[in-house]
């Protein structure tokens, strides 16, 4: 289960974007796909974080072979949506109407990204 409001640092992230992106992943290719390369102390840091991760309940591990593998319990979208409501709760009230207009205030769109988001609003009435 995810913890609600588990916090995720920077390199977590980072982690987690290699296992969104190539799916099921050993510490070893994980290493190698964020360093190109792979040390003893790149290995050992990689193990705490993916545990740390673990704990948090965004990964789960495969340990039945030798080299134990990783996979998100989250999909991206599905990550970055539970992030999104975590900040709407914290900062505008639980409300994400607030939220997004702040943020379409500050993004400069292009037209076909304001009319793409028409077309969502449109479609949801």
């Amino acid at each position: 289960m995810v913890r609600r409001n588990a916090q995720v640092t920077e390199t977590e992230l980072a982690i987690l974007g290699v296992l969104w992106d190539r799916g099921p992943a050993t510490v070893r290719e994980i290493v190698e796909t964020l360093y190109s390369k792979h040390s003893p102390a790149l290995h050992a840091t990689v193990s705490s974080l993916l545990e740390r991760l673990t704990a948090k309940g965004l990964v789960t591990s495969d340990r039945r072979a030798f080299a134990h593998r990783y996979a998100a319990r989250l999909d991206r979208q599905t990550f970055v949506g539970e992030q999104l409501r975590q900040l709407a709760e914290t900062h505008f009230g639980g409300s994400l109407s607030p939220m997004l207009l702040t943020l379409v205030d500050l993004a400069k769109l292009k037209k076909s990204e304001r009319d793409a988001i028409r077309k969502i609003i449109e479609e949801m009435d």
